[in-house]
C-alpha cells in the first residue's frame, strides 16, 4: 500500500466521481451498493444505487451473503 498498490487493488471498486461521494461518508460508515459488486448486475458500480450505511450493518450484509449456499 505504501508504494501505490492500493490504487490498482481498488480499481474495480471505483466509479466516476467516487472521491466526492465518499468524502462525506463518516468513519463509521461504508458505501452500500445495490446490486452488490460481487453479482453480475453489480459489476458496473457507476450504475448501482449507492448510499452510506453503518459499517457494522455493511459487514453483516456481506457476511450473511457469503454464508449462503453456493455463494462461492
Amino acid at each position: 500500500m505504501l508504494t501505490g498498490a492500493l490504487t490498482g487493488f481498488c480499481a474495480g471498486l471505483r466509479w466516476p466521481g467516487w472521491e466526492a461521494e465518499v468524502a462525506g461518508v463518516a468513519l463509521n460508515q461504508g458505501i452500500s451498493a445495490r446490486p452488490p459488486p460481487w453479482t453480475r448486475g453489480g459489476k458496473d458500480l457507476s450504475a448501482a444505487s449507492r448510499k452510506p450505511i453503518p459499517l457494522a450493518e455493511l459487514v453483516s450484509l456481506h457476511r450473511d451473503a457469503a454464508r449462503q449456499p453456493g455463494f462461492l
